[in-house]
């Protein structure tokens, strides 16, 4: 067997490239079965080094779907998930990641159908690969449930209102009769025929405020600030919507979710929602770092009777003893003009190249801190490593997001792509090109 040393550079991810190509040809919803693998594997030999990469190209697009999905990117997340799915072909994990995504895009575009029965076949071909896997069963069951409470719901949604009409409709009749024979008898009122309907108090408005009660979220190091909490309706759909902050006080913070409960004006819990707001892929919160904290779930129960809503910690990995990171300070050069009151002050942590079949990427956090006097309401810039390659433009901050206060430093993921080529990228500066800014 030849050694490594002696394969010409441009054929060793030959191999690599050839197994990818016949992966795909099977859908992540119908991977190929083990004999189909193992014959795979004997026509495509893959060495060790081959094999390490396959796995970073999956994390990757695993991790790349992850930042999506935070993002509110149901589209992009569940292309990058089905891109891990097809390199992983016997690995549950990202098939159940990917039915979540299609459930709840189908929750967002309101119980579409044609989502949700593709998130119930990976779910259950994630099974059929692992029959103990703990997360499919947990996602089948949840889904089962929430699938019956949700029609429940909304068989009162039009059954009851469909009953109330036809009883005010049926009594207005009854009650007008003898106005009604008058009418067809030539006889009817010209001046009741003018006469307004007065609408009904108590009407319950498209979406309201409703007062937050904290639980222990604002324990252990955390500092939690809710801007707005509402519930509401759409498209005959309830649902409710918290906008807020969450900032790392004593402790650092990694994954975390919450544990959404709504509560009727009797203290009757009406619903208990829990939401991962953070997963091992999100860049950990240093003791000063936040992050903007919204959340937007639909609901299998009425809006109608919901009095308060109440946030409390589920789970938390809270780090007492703060992890040591490697930080550098990035350049910042301002290629828009510069606002008044304006200042802002940027930074890396613990860059990482990996190699891919088809490029270097380049993983890091990068945190961007408000050292000016005044709160910012837009933030746009490019990432650059030098002049050969182009910038990397993010939106930071747009109009949905919290503006990012003055002394708040803010913390994001990202996954830069470069060419195969590209030399010394570990050692090259960062260069914050700030392209828009906004108060």
């Amino acid at each position: 067997m030849p050694q490594e040393k002696n394969i010409p550079e441009e054929k060793k991810d030959e191999a690599l490239r050839r197994y990818i190509g016949r992966l795909e040809e099977w859908p992540e919803d119908e991977p190929p079965s083990p004999a189909q693998l193992r014959a795979i594997r004997r026509e495509i030999h893959l060495t060790p080094d081959d094999r390490d990469k396959l796995e970073i190209l999956a994390e990757n697009h695993i991790r790349r779907a992850q930042t999506a999905l935070a993002g509110g990117a149901y589209d992009q997340a569940a292309a990058e998930l089905a891109r891990a799915s097809q390199l992983r072909p016997m690995d549950p994990r990202p098939r159940v990641e990917l039915a979540g995504v299609y459930l709840q895009r189908s929750l967002e575009r309101g119980y579409g159908r044609n989502d949700r029965q593709r998130a119930v076949k990976l779910a259950r071909k994630a099974l059929e690969l692992h029959p103990g896997d703990i997360e499919a069963k947990q996602f089948l069951a949840q889904y089962r449930r929430m699938n019956a409470d949700f029609n429940s719901a909304k068989y009162r949604k039009y059954a009851i209102p469909a009953l109330l009409i036809l009883s005010a409709l049926s009594l207005m009749l009854w009650w007008r009769m003898d106005w009604i024979i008058g009418l067809f008898n030539g006889g009817g009122n010209p001046e009741s025929a003018g006469a307004t309907v007065e609408i009904p108090s108590g009407m319950i408005p498209c979406e309201r405020e409703l007062p937050v009660e904290l639980g222990s979220l604002g324990d252990g190091g955390l500092i939690v600030e809710i801007e707005s909490a509402a519930v509401g309706r759409r498209d005959d759909s309830s649902f409710f919507d918290i906008e807020g902050t969450i900032e790392a006080r004593d402790a650092a913070l990694g994954s975390m979710t919450l544990m959404i409960r709504g509560r009727s004006e009797e203290g009757t819990a009406l619903f208990a929602v829990p939401v991962p707001i953070r997963s091992g892929a999100s860049p950990v919160l240093m003791p000063g770092d936040s992050e903007p904290l919204s959340i937007f779930r639909w609901l299998a129960v009425s809006e109608t009777e919901i009095s308060r809503l109440e946030i409390s910690q589920a789970e938390a990995d809270l780090m007492l003893k703060i992890p040591e990171r490697n930080i550098r300070e990035a350049e910042i050069v301002w290629d828009a003009p510069r606002p008044e009151h304006i200042s802002v002050k940027a930074e890396i942590r613990d860059r990482t190249i990996v190699e891919a079949y088809d490029r270097q990427v380049m993983l890091m956090d990068f945190a961007v801190e408000n050292t000016g006097t005044a709160d910012i309401s837009g933030l746009s810039v490019g990432l650059s490593l030098g002049s050969q390659w182009p910038d990397y433009p993010v939106t930071l901050i747009a109009g949905e997001n919290p503006a990012l206060s003055r002394g708040e430093r803010r913390v994001w993921s990202m996954a830069l792509g470069f060419p195969l080529d590209a030399d010394h990228l570990s050692e090259r500066p960062l260069t914050v090109r700030i392209t828009d800014a906004g108060l």
